[in-house]
């Protein structure tokens, strides 16, 4: 496929190269947060948690690298057909690859990928508006974004915590709920565990 239209020297080569930044990119970022997140939080052997890690890690780089595939690829199909560049492409191809690559599995991968992704979007939108003059330059939006993410959330985890995200939910159990517990020494309030040796220092 001609690629004159297009910034880069070759479509296919570039797509290429994107479904290779894809899974890199992801791998990277998800091997080491799932190797945090899975053996402080997740019971089970250590080999279960390896084999969680290696799972988790496998579906977001597979995923990342597909959807720029994908959506590098549109695009150029798009512009090519046209026989010129235009911003719809970029928002038709995000579109038909988000769907297809994160919106037909309801993974808790995909969640927190479209989740990150639409925190992102919409901070970026309120900065869109002020640059656009619809909103004054002056006015700061992230204090009144905070106040109601915040305040939203916090409503629906006391009224209705089956509609929020696992993870997210059980965070905020840790949180909120578990220190609701009474305890029977100062060492309990000190923010890490301490390990036993020391425990003739509060008794």
């Amino acid at each position: 496929m001609s690629s004159q239209i297009c910034n880069h020297e070759s479509c296919v080569k570039s797509s290429l190269l994107g479904l290779r930044q894809g899974i890199y990119y992801g791998g990277k970022i998800r091997f080491f947060h799932a190797l945090v997140m899975t053996f402080l939080f997740r019971p089970g052997s250590i080999k279960s948690k390896f084999i969680t890690v290696i799972q988790l890690t496998y579906q977001h780089a597979k995923n990342l690298g597909i959807f720029v595939f994908l959506y590098k690829s549109i695009v150029c199909i798009l512009n090519n057909i046209r026989k010129k560049q235009s911003k719809f492409h970029n928002l038709i191809s995000g579109a038909i690859c988000g769907y297809l690559v994160f919106g037909r599995n309801k993974s808790a991968v995909n969640q927190q990928i479209v989740l990150y992704v639409m925190s992102r979007v919409i901070i970026g939108l309120a900065s869109n508006i002020q640059r656009r003059k619809l909103l004054p330059q002056s006015w700061d939006a992230f204090p009144l974004q905070a106040a109601i993410v915040w305040g939203l959330v916090m409503l629906l985890f006391e009224d209705d915590k089956g509609c929020l995200q696992n993870s997210l939910t059980s965070s905020m159990t840790f949180l909120y709920k578990d220190s609701d517990r009474s305890y029977s020494n100062w060492a309990e309030l000190i923010p890490f565990e301490m390990p036993d040796f020391l425990s003739f220092l509060w008794k």
